[in-house]
């Protein structure tokens, strides 16, 4: 079994490319370090944080929004279906309910199959 060497001893000589290439990133090290480093304002930051929660909150006012008119929408024609003509709204209940079920089956089988 051959022994690796992470830490080269120091009778061992380094060639000249390795001295070159330390020289090297210690140039460029001390090139990186003249470069002026800028940090923002905190009042910046602050602002930035409100301006993010406000997109935020119109986003979420938009969503449920939408989410609300959907609904109601879908329960009005459940609701018209229901009382103008209850043989359609027996035959659009049942293949939901089947749908759900053998969906809610599918999604059990493949979680069994894959644990």
């Amino acid at each position: 079994m051959k022994k690796w060497k992470v830490i080269p001893l120091e009778s061992e000589q380094m060639d000249l490319k390795d001295y070159r290439a330390i020289d090297e990133i210690n140039r460029g090290l001390e090139q990186i370090d003249q470069f002026p480093v800028y940090t923002p304002d905190i009042q910046w930051f602050e602002q930035m944080i409100t301006v993010q929660k406000q997109l935020s909150m119109k986003k979420l006012v938009k969503d449920f929004t939408v989410f609300i008119l959907i609904a109601l929408f879908i329960l009005s024609g459940i609701i018209v279906s229901l009382y103008h003509n209850p043989f359609i709204f027996i035959v659009l209940q049942i293949p939901v309910i089947v749908f759900i079920a053998s969906y809610t089956g599918m999604r059990f089988v493949k979680k069994v199959n894959e644990a």
